[in-house]
């Protein structure tokens, strides 16, 4: 009976002593949170996808301070250097995907708001831009050209009022409402957009449908007489 007794004593204190010990350890570690980290690889210049992201367990006090909490905080976002599965996201390490692809250049020119954007171009959309030329007194006829088949849009400022029209120097002088259209094109198409808003009578904008590629440049329109 004696031996159960201290067996069963010494029972207690072990016991005693695991749950002391326990109850020292959830003091240091504290209460857990869930962090954002990737599943997957990401490559330079990636977006995250839904797919990639999923959550880590951590103590409150280890977990960085700006570590990222929800999914809405990352999807979209691209880094500018490869992470390996398993990173911890925080803010800082991705950013918004850049809006000019190597080699393109932004170029934003005023077009006619009732003609040429109507309300239905927005950032992110793709249009044609195209230009109107009148004819002269040696025998050259009217003629509308795409300047650029497939131009993407990046930003649509206010319709301001402006003299004339958009763009031409055989504008009239009466009032026009025009707008802001900022671009992304190569060096070669805004050298061209450039000489159309300085010459053609009227530069407009055609949107093109969703999913539509490159497209080969039509040759210029020329009325019949």
């Amino acid at each position: 009976m004696l031996l159960v007794v201290v067996a069963a004593a010494g029972l207690i204190g072990v016991f005693v002593l695991i749950a002391g010990y326990v109850r020292n350890v959830s003091k240091q570690v504290g209460p857990k949170v869930e962090v954002l980290e990737l599943t997957a690889p990401l490559q330079r210049y990636e977006p995250v996808t839904p797919s990639m992201l999923g959550y880590v367990s951590l103590p409150s006090k280890w977990a960085p301070a700006n570590a990222l909490h929800s999914p809405d905080s990352a999807i979209g976002l691209v880094s500018q250097v490869a992470l390996p599965a398993g990173t911890e996201l925080e803010q800082g390490m991705l950013g918004t995907p850049p809006t000019l692809s190597p080699g393109q250049q932004e170029i934003a020119i005023l077009v006619d708001a009732e003609s040429g954007v109507a309300g239905e171009v927005t950032p992110g959309s793709v249009v044609s831009i195209i230009a109107t030329y009148a004819g002269n007194n040696q025998g050259g006829k009217n003629s509308a050209r795409v300047i650029v088949p497939v131009a993407r849009v990046l930003g649509v400022g206010t319709p301001t009022t402006a003299g004339g029209s958009a763009s031409g120097s055989s504008a009239p002088t009466s009032q026009n409402e025009v707008v802001p259209v900022t671009f992304a094109l190569s060096q070669q198409q805004v050298l061209a957009v450039s000489y159309a808003e300085t010459f053609a009578q009227k530069v407009r904008l055609a949107l093109v449908a969703p999913g539509t590629g490159s497209v080969p440049q039509p040759p210029p329109y020329t009325p019949s007489p």
